[in-house]
């Protein structure tokens, strides 16, 4: 599908799965999602290059994420995408930018793209040029890292009161609840941010590109914005890093309390079976059932047997009291 945006006498236009060559040379920012066939063609037609295929778009290289063709720049960025949902995924996102055109290539549905389309309505500043409509979308994207990692850091807080609240149980020697809940929460949260900090680095990669490859097309106030854009980039990665370090203390404190309650289980089954050990000896020999075995036939044997194996198993656990084993 094919969006195009134009501007026309202070406000921005958008037109929905449009191939006409006329519109698409007026076009500001066109903006390709999953398109067909047809519709690369199209573009590629106004373009006069080859669009990028997925796998193209896929690699890991340098050079497939950052080269020039003809007057074309041609950028790939990854962005978040599904960051709500249980599996957060980084879809790649290319950005052809001439002096006349934005093009954008997804494959995606990325929140900024839509809030940025919203942004326009209000602000229709933003489309006075390719070059400002690239910034507005790459700020789109940061804003929504910054949220991200926002929200991130609140669920962590959660999952750290969480487990330091099991820690005080634990350490009074009940077994508290299953931190399976909390691992899972803390996987997911690991995975967010490493998705987020792949998107921060491909954004903070193509700054020194529009600077140098688009010099004579970018004003002073989109230097600025720019400026700014990769001072907040630069800020944000900062940040993930301390989210990832706090990520990492809270994954080894919560293996650290799933091994205390391990050890706690196993502790209680093993004084339980040392305690009823001796009960067990004791009824083990009075019950055998030989032909000559003395005492068999005395009147107290059987309350004898009772009392010495409530004994045997009182002693044992007045003991481990004691020591404070238990």
């Amino acid at each position: 599908m094919l969006s195009v945006y134009t501007q026309q006498a202070g406000r921005v236009h958008n037109e929905v799965e449009v191939t006409d060559p006329n519109t698409l040379a007026n076009a500001v920012w066109i903006d390709m999602v999953e398109p067909s066939r047809e519709e690369e063609q199209a573009v590629e037609a106004v373009l006069r290059i080859e669009v990028p295929t997925p796998e193209e778009m896929r690699g890991l290289e340098s050079s497939s994420q950052i080269y020039r063709e003809g007057d074309a720049t041609v950028m790939t960025i990854r962005v978040v995408s599904s960051a709500s949902t249980q599996s957060a995924r980084a879809v790649a996102i290319t950005f052809i930018l001439t002096t006349a055109r934005l093009v954008t290539l997804r494959y995606g549905q990325p929140s900024p793209f839509r809030v940025f389309a919203e942004r326009l309505a209000k602000q229709p500043e933003l489309l006075s040029s390719p070059q400002s409509a690239m910034l507005g979308l790459l700020e789109a994207i940061v804003e929504r890292a910054a949220d991200i990692l926002e929200k991130v850091g609140d669920r962590l807080d959660k999952v750290s009161e969480s487990l330091f609240a099991e820690n005080s149980r634990a350490a009074e020697g009940v077994v508290s609840r299953d931190l399976e809940q909390a691992l899972q929460e803390i996987g997911r949260s690991g995975e967010l941010v490493s998705r987020t900090r792949e998107s921060l680095h491909s954004i903070d990669r193509i700054g020194p590109t529009l600077r140098s490859k688009q010099v004579a097309s970018v004003t002073d106030e989109l230097k600025e914005r720019l400026r700014i854009l990769r001072r907040d980039v630069t800020s944000l990665l900062d940040h993930a890093t301390y989210v990832t370090a706090k990520i990492q203390f809270l994954l080894d404190s919560n293996l650290g309390l799933i091994s205390i309650q391990q050890n706690a289980i196993i502790k209680i089954l093993s004084v339980a079976a040392l305690i009823f050990l001796p009960p067990t000896l004791v009824a083990s020999i009075f019950g055998m059932n030989f032909e000559h075995m003395p005492g068999l036939k005395w009147t107290y044997g059987f309350p004898m047997a009772l009392g010495l194996m409530l004994v045997s198993s009182v002693v044992p656990y007045w003991y481990f009291k004691k020591r404070r084993w238990l």
